[in-house]
């Protein structure tokens, strides 16, 4: 960061001139004066690229302002210099001020170190914009591989949230879709790790997403807690998540805002004009990229599970209406003398058939049907590393068991298929998202009664700790092993890295395929 470049010498400067602080704002050409660097960093200084607001008039010679305030644009945040030495360059880009707080008299010395300055910033931003386009490129190309994959769309949404968090330096992304003309729902989500928030809904002009539909733009915010120009924002569930700042993209289709990308950060990150562009060309580029037919089923798809919870919720609630029926009448009947009343045993029993009637329809609904067919493992490990890698990470897989040889070609249910390919693409997608390691493997070790997928790296995810429960992407490794009746253990690897344990049943099918 040009910040971190700058702060160093700045710091130099502001010693050899005996000054109490000092800045460096910058104006682009056609853009607003923003803070480079600062020194010293307080809590209460600017961030880097954070706009503010001077009024102050720039010259081409070196001058001393009095009572210089400088506010920020996007906070409420003010320092004030009571005499400051406004030092002036200009590069190819755009001019900018040294600001130093009560200095000493300018002399040759500063006056060539500022020189330096402005030659530096030029050098600088060059350097910083070739890195940003190689970055941008490569985030294209690693999505478009996986658009043009045969990787489900959910796995899709997480390669390209994963590109856009890593493009802005956040801490978490995600995607929202509309559920219907006035809504909009989280469809996707990347290192979020509440459900309150995950479970949102966002009205049009309500919060960050619902201003980015309203208007059209990108928009951010510094701080999304206490940001006043955000009308009818989450705060709560916002505050609950840890989210800071934030920055949000429409995605445009025949001038309709079919999605909003956001990327987010849980400290405080002032997200530039830059970023905005950089945010909207790459979620225009990739999102209507996507085949339309798969986004339509992916938003009716969010709209079915909406569905169903709200179908388990009138389930829970008629059954508990029922039941506390069925316990009134039974407590009536403990203090019936021992005729016993047959028109309340009576109401109990048809109670009790109205319950099982409303379980029987409604699980009618809720359940899927199941499928036959049966896949084998070396086509397990094939979709699984199917997953466009993010960092050059070496992939390996091993069949090779005991005494028994390579198992590559032994069938699976494909229920148990699909299990293994959730659980093996979110611990691949983690590792190299997550561990900066330089290998990850997949293993298969078949036993009697369960067959255990080990998929683990040579990072430093969990260095010296055990990993705990609140991680969304193990969270969702868990809900998916143990829905065909398996286990999952996450240890810290030899390297200090992660390996997902997980462990399936196969008591059917080797049985099966033994016969």
């Amino acid at each position: 960061m040009l910040a971190d470049e700058l702060t160093g010498p700045l710091r130099q400067l502001r010693i050899a001139m005996r000054a109490q602080e000092a800045l460096i704002v910058y104006a682009p050409h056609r853009s607003t004066t923003r803070v480079i660097a600062s020194d010293p960093h307080t809590e209460s200084a600017f961030l880097p690229e954070e706009p503010v607001h001077m009024a102050v008039r720039w010259r081409k010679a070196p001058w001393t302002e009095q009572r210089l305030r400088v506010t920020s644009a996007m906070r409420l945040l003010a320092v004030d210099f009571d005499r400051a030495l406004a030092l002036p360059f200009a590069d190819s880009r755009g001019r900018g001020l040294v600001i130093l707080g009560s200095a000493a008299p300018v002399d040759d010395a500063a006056l060539a170190t500022v020189q330096r300055f402005a030659r530096e910033i030029d050098a600088q931003r060059s350097r910083i914009d070739q890195t940003r386009h190689r970055d941008i490129d490569r985030a294209y190309r690693v999505v478009a591989r996986a658009a043009t994959s045969d990787l489900s769309l959910e796995r899709v949404f997480d390669i390209t949230l994963a590109a856009a968090r890593d493009l802005l330096d956040g801490d978490v992304a995600y995607l929202s879709l509309p559920v219907d003309d006035d809504y909009f729902a989280f469809t996707r989500t990347l290192g979020i790790q509440t459900g309150k928030f995950r479970d949102l809904r966002v009205g049009l002009g309500e919060g960050l997403g619902g201003a980015a539909r309203e208007t059209g733009h990108p928009v951010r915010s510094l701080n999304y807690q206490t940001d006043s120009n955000l009308r009818s924002a989450p705060r709560e569930e916002t505050r609950s998540e840890g989210l800071y700042s934030a920055l949000a993209s429409p995605v445009h289709d025949h001038g309709n805002v079919e999605a909003v990308l956001y990327v987010a950060s849980r400290r405080p990150r002032a997200y530039s004009e830059d970023d905005e562009r950089v945010l909207a060309d790459f979620a225009n580029a990739t999102m209507l990229g996507l085949d339309r037919s798969d986004l339509d089923e992916s938003r009716q798809e969010m709209v079915r599970e909406q569905e169903r919870a709200r179908l388990a919720q009138t389930l829970h609630d008629d059954l508990v209406r029922r039941l506390t029926q069925i316990g009134f009448a039974a407590e009536e009947l403990k203090h019936q003398p021992m005729g016993v009343n047959e028109s309340q045993v009576a109401t109990i029993s048809a109670s009790v058939n109205e319950c099982m009637s409303i379980v029987r329809g409604e699980l009618r609904i809720l359940l899927q049907d199941a499928r036959n067919q049966d896949s084998t493992l070396n086509a397990v490990a094939e979709r699984i590393f199917k997953v466009p890698a993010l960092s050059g990470m070496r992939r390996i897989a091993d069949f090779a068991t005991g005494g028994m040889g390579s198992v590559a070609h032994l069938r699976v249910p494909t229920d148990i298929a699909d299990a293994m390919c959730a659980v093996g693409q979110e611990a691949v997608f983690n590792a190299e998202n997550h561990s900066k390691g330089s290998q990850c493997q997949i293993s298969f070790d078949v036993q009697p009664g369960k067959c255990v997928m080990s998929i683990s790296d040579n990072g430093t995810t969990f260095p010296g700790e055990s990993p705990g429960s609140g991680h969304y992407g193990l969270d969702f490794i868990k809900r998916e092993v143990r829905k065909v009746g398996g286990d999952v253990a996450f240890l810290p690897s030899a390297s200090g890295g992660l390996d997902v344990r997980a462990s399936f049943p196969t008591d059917t099918w080797q049985k099966e395929q033994h016969d």
